[in-house]
């Protein structure tokens, strides 16, 4: 039986990042070198590296040594081709940046969304692309590939959206969709893991192996990190923090459960929860229910403790499961001050098994979208180059 479209979709993928990591641990090679040290058949090199070629991530260099038959052609990464793009999909916009293989960036836009059907997110993001290298002044030649972060359930290995209560979507096959717009490789990931690896390439992750990301604000995500690599499970909905059941029969989500966390403690649903109990103009923005705590209005006061204690109690579940040496903490929600963060650091440490608080380090990353976007663009550099990643 054949291969189906996704499987051959992540076959090509792994043959052209096998060859090309090969190229960027041991430098130039022959195409005889890289059939022996990939595993690869001859046909399958060839086809790959014509490919390469053809998009200008590859070159022949001088000829190697003879054996005594005629000499091999040496290939080698085009140092002029490492460009990528990193795009933060959100329901109202989207932030997006063009960088180097070291996730430099080399240009940035922000583009807002008038609309979020898939087809219209497809056209945004194409012209985005297009602004980006224009802007930057290079041409399509050198992009080895655009990786987009986006809220939901998203399966990685052959870019689906399963599910983004946010944006409305359900088994879109946006990875697809892009690559016929764009004619080159597209990487789509969920926007927490995307942060997850800004932090692993560029963060306090460097010196961390085992570490988890959370992030408060619209919504509560997580994205987990271990032995160095980001764990997506099963279909890519592991770090769903926010779905977490945390009251039996409690307040309705948008996921379509009841007792969630994001029900209770993201910043839509603490607003909501202050107007309920009808504090006028305290509960009308994220501003007025700052100033509220600020000015030490009690029932906001109260609102922010209780979401900050779930949140904490939800995270040490995590340290629980996974004994992680780093926590970091991310999004817009970190506005939220002392009110909310006290509280959560209390029950967190008040809540993980004994001795697995000692050491554990938590830290606020108040990064904007820029660098959750350039996150976005380490997906394209790690699954460009190295056949294990994902």
């Amino acid at each position: 039986m054949g291969l189906v479209k996704g499987d051959q979709r992540a076959l090509r993928q792994l043959n052209r990042s096998t060859i090309l990591n090969l190229l960027r641990r041991q430098g130039r090679l022959s195409r005889v070198k890289l059939k022996h040290l990939s595993g690869l058949s001859g046909a399958a090199v060839t086809g790959v590296v014509a490919e390469l070629i053809r998009d200008q991530l590859l070159v022949e260099e001088s000829l190697g040594t003879s054996t005594g038959g005629r000499p091999p052609v040496l290939l080698a990464i085009n140092p002029q081709s490492c460009l990528a793009v990193g795009i933060k999909l959100m329901p109202d916009r989207l932030a997006a940046v063009l960088t180097n293989i070291s996730i430099e960036t080399q240009s940035r836009i922000e583009y807002s969304l008038p609309e979020t059907a898939p087809t219209a997110v497809v056209a945004a993001v194409a012209a985005t692309v297009k602004s980006l290298l224009k802007k930057a002044g290079k041409s399509r030649k050198p992009l080895l590939g655009v990786g987009i972060g986006m809220p939901g359930m998203i399966d990685f290995r052959y870019g689906i959206c399963v599910h983004s209560p946010m944006l409305n979507w359900r088994d879109v096959p946006l990875g697809d969709m892009m690559e016929k717009s764009l004619h080159c490789p597209v990487y789509v990931d969920n926007d927490v893991n995307a942060f997850a690896e800004a932090e692993r390439l560029f963060g306090r992750g460097r010196q961390s192996s085992n570490f988890v990301v959370v992030t408060i604000g619209r919504g509560i995500g997580s994205g987990l990190v271990i032995n160095g690599r980001t764990f997506r499970g099963h279909r890519g909905g592991a770090g769903e923090l926010g779905h977490v059941p945390t009251q039996n029969k409690g307040r309705a989500c948008q996921c379509g459960n009841r007792g969630c966390l994001e029900a209770y403690a993201s910043e839509p649903a603490m607003l909501s929860r202050i107007r309920e109990r009808a504090l006028g103009k305290a509960g009308q923005s994220i501003d007025a229910m700052l100033a509220g705590a600020k000015a030490g209005n009690k029932i906001v006061l109260e609102v922010l403790r209780d979401g900050g204690t779930r949140v904490g109690i939800a995270v040490a579940s995590l340290v629980n499961l996974f004994d992680p040496e780093l926590i970091v903490m991310g999004g817009e929600g970190m506005r939220l001050g002392e009110a909310f963060f006290g509280p959560l650091r209390e029950s967190l440490f008040a809540h993980v098994f004994n001795g697995l608080g000692e050491g554990l380090e938590v830290v606020m990353e108040p990064w904007d979208d820029e660098a959750w976007a350039r996150g976005a663009a380490g997906l394209v550099v790690g699954r460009t180059f190295d056949p294990n990643f994902g």
